[in-house]
């Protein structure tokens, strides 16, 4: 997605730098937060005619916004602490000191209730996305129209599964139809039109002559509601015996896996969806022990630490030649999380394998059978 960006001129500022950011922020707010709340008794040490004590109560406050409700608990019980440390260094009377530990102690429990609270709805809140999300995007079957299937997708922002990426499958009369494909952007927007592309593909898929008319088919669909600067890469596939038809409209090249990772890149481009695309279908071999990668560009752009890209080499064709489509599945991501450093992703990830089913074996002919006129 982002060379397409760059050749149209819109690219932007990737905003996940800034969400890592904010994720380092926070795992430096609480010794911080602790920090202020130590600060808060020493001035209140020093300055013995004013009462800072209640200032105490920015550390579980602050931690009720933006932390863990432990993280809130452990800033409550280190302002109380400190609270009931004040009367053995000032000279004051204890009685006024208790009232203020426990004005100190009354907030800090607010605080923790607060944090769980929130705890709380955020948890029911991910589990009504989660509802919504495999609504939207199911999973794939380990079989479905005589081809195996294994199927990962990951959304940039972390806190969802659903992003810019798309794929689903149907079978029909023509064979297998599948489709991944990934929208510009991040975030609700980039779902918002990939749900779009994909009813639009599961009301068309069955019914299309061809894979050059279905996609012709979703960007008329989707073209009505798309911004002068917006489009979607996809790549359709339909498995037919003995190979595959393909239409790549500006989407990563699919690699074919046997002896080698071959790439299969279109004999003629195709701008993505949204940008009047002319789609070509082009027919690759594809036998009962080849297997077929499908990505966005979440697995190619995905970088180590030195800014180098997942080299497609032995040790991925290695992780792809797996016994098992789901066991190749689980060594390629264990193959990116290793080669980025177990970093966040800083784009949609989608990767699928399909491999043809082998054809079920003849019955034995029987005599029986052979009587028979």
């Amino acid at each position: 997605m982002r060379r397409w960006l760059l050749l149209s001129g819109s690219a932007q500022g990737d905003p996940i730098p800034k969400r890592a950011s904010s994720r380092r922020q926070h795992r430096l707010l609480l010794p911080a937060l602790l920090l202020v709340e130590v600060g808060v008794a020493l001035a209140d040490t020093a300055y013995a005619t004013v009462s800072l004590s209640a200032l105490l109560l920015i550390g579980p406050l602050a931690a009720a916004h933006w932390l863990t409700t432990r993280a809130t608990a452990l800033a409550a019980a280190t302002a109380l602490a400190l609270a009931l440390l004040l009367p053995a260094v000032e000279d004051t009377d204890l009685p006024h000191h208790l009232v203020r530990a426990l004005i100190v102690a009354t907030g800090g429990l607010w605080a923790f209730m607060t944090a769980r609270t929130h705890a709380r709805h955020h948890a029911e809140l991910a589990r009504m996305t989660r509802i919504a999300e495999w609504a939207m995007i199911p999973a794939l079957p380990a079989e479905l129209g005589g081809v195996g299937l294994a199927a990962h997708t990951r959304a940039a922002t972390g806190e969802a599964r659903i992003g810019g990426d798309l794929h689903d499958a149907v079978a029909t009369p023509h064979g297998l139809r599948l489709i991944v494909g990934d929208v510009k952007g991040h975030g609700l927007d980039a779902a918002h039109l990939s749900a779009s592309v994909l009813a639009a593909f599961r009301r068309t898929a069955a019914t299309a002559p061809d894979l050059g008319a279905l996609a012709l088919d979703l960007d008329a669909h989707i073209a009505p509601g798309l911004g002068p600067e917006d489009f979607v890469t996809v790549l359709l596939a339909e498995f037919v015996p003995g190979g595959v038809l393909l239409v790549n409209c500006g989407h990563p090249a699919p690699i074919r896996v046997d002896n080698r990772l071959r790439a299969l890149h279109a004999p003629q481009p195709c701008r993505p969806l949204g940008l009047s695309p002319q789609p070509y279908v082009w027919r690759v071999r594809l036998l009962p022990s080849d297997r077929l990668l499908l990505f966005t560009d979440g697995l190619t752009e995905a970088r180590d630490r030195d800014g180098a890209e997942l080299p497609f080499d032995e040790r991925l064709h290695a992780a792809l030649t797996q016994p098992t489509l789901e066991a190749s599945l689980h060594e390629v991501l264990d193959l990116l999380r290793r080669h980025t450093a177990g970093a966040p992703g800083t784009d949609d990830l989608t990767v699928i394998l399909a491999q043809p089913a082998p054809a079920p074996a003849a019955a034995p002919i029987t005599e029986a059978d052979r009587s028979l006129p």
